[in-house]
């Protein structure tokens, strides 16, 4: 009778269980191990957030470049920075995101420097393309917000293609010169509501006013400057004054537009194609043309007593 050979089960199961044992001791160190690293770093960083030495304390350890018509001033009072502040709470992403949303930039590269500390803020500019007048007026920008921001007072203001507003002062150079983009916005910039001035605690005060830019104007503003820029007609006044009229000013005098609709690029068309109409009318005798309906202008004259169809010179 032959002996059976030796099962080799049992001896297999013993290496596999010694097997995942030293996994499991492995997988357990490697964790332990992360956890350290892990608590270690976030020990340093707390003790790097808490050492004065990586702090910025005062305006001259920002730098801004890259504006050339921007007083950097302006520029910094945007950003709201407090001094002291911890380089590494600092967010350069927020930063970056005030400034394109209340300056006139189209870019913006926020970097941090430890040693020394520093922060350095790349802009590029955005053009003023208009200018909005406003009597002895301080504007709130974002009142809605956490943290509104008062520029101001200013007698006179720039707007970019995107609606938004800076002071004269904010562009010293232009100032100067005098050399001021040419197109007008009349009532471009809105009275604060009350509440909103009672909830800022902002007191009645005769030697100012509080104003702000309306989200609805600046929307309007972007859509149609677009359509402007498109067009050969040569807008020099845009007025918002009457809530239920839009009125341009050319050089067939004023046009009343009604509301600000998607009808907006046909009218300028219409505007166009009464470019002939001086030939017939005189232009001191226009009172202004209503375009509301682009389809049927109606002339209004110094000498006739109702408005009247404009003459068919298309």
């Amino acid at each position: 009778m032959t002996d059976s050979p030796s099962n080799p089960k049992p001896l297999q199961s013993v290496d596999r269980q010694r097997q995942l044992l030293r996994q499991r001791r492995q997988k357990f160190w490697r964790g332990t191990w992360r956890t350290f690293v892990l608590l270690g770093f976030s020990g340093f960083l707390g003790w790097a957030v808490s050492q004065p030495e990586w702090k910025i304390r005062q305006s001259n350890q920002v730098t801004v470049v890259g504006n050339q018509q921007i007083d950097t001033q302006t520029l910094e009072h945007l950003m709201a920075l407090k001094f002291p502040t911890s380089l590494m709470r600092l967010n350069p992403q927020n930063i970056a995101k005030i400034l394109k949303s209340h300056a006139h930039v189209e870019q913006v590269i926020v970097g941090r420097k430890l040693f020394p500390p520093q922060v350095k803020v790349w802009v590029v500019e955005a053009a003023p393309i208009a200018q909005a007048s406003c009597d002895r007026c301080t504007l709130i920008i974002d009142p809605q917000g956490p943290n509104p921001l008062q520029l101001g007072p200013a007698n006179l203001w720039l707007i970019d293609r995107r609606g938004i507003a800076l002071p004269i002062n904010s562009y010293p150079k232009l100032q100067q010169s005098q050399q001021l983009p040419a197109l007008q916005l009349e009532s471009y910039l809105d009275p604060l509501p009350p509440q909103q001035a009672a909830t800022m605690k902002l007191k009645p005060n005769t030697s100012q006013q509080w104003v702000t830019v309306s989200s609805k104007k600046q929307a309007e503003w972007k859509q149609m400057y677009r359509q402007i820029e498109q067009s050969p007609v040569q807008i020099t006044a845009i007025n918002w004054s009457e809530a239920h009229r839009l009125t341009l000013q050319t050089s067939l005098g004023r046009i009343q537009l009604g509301l600000y609709s998607r009808k907006f690029k046909r009218q300028l068309q219409a505007i166009d194609e009464l470019r002939t109409l001086s030939k017939s009318v005189e232009p001191k005798e226009i009172v202004y043309i209503d375009l509301e309906n682009p389809e049927n202008p109606i002339l209004e004259t110094r000498n006739s007593p109702r408005p009247k169809p404009s003459p068919d010179l298309r």
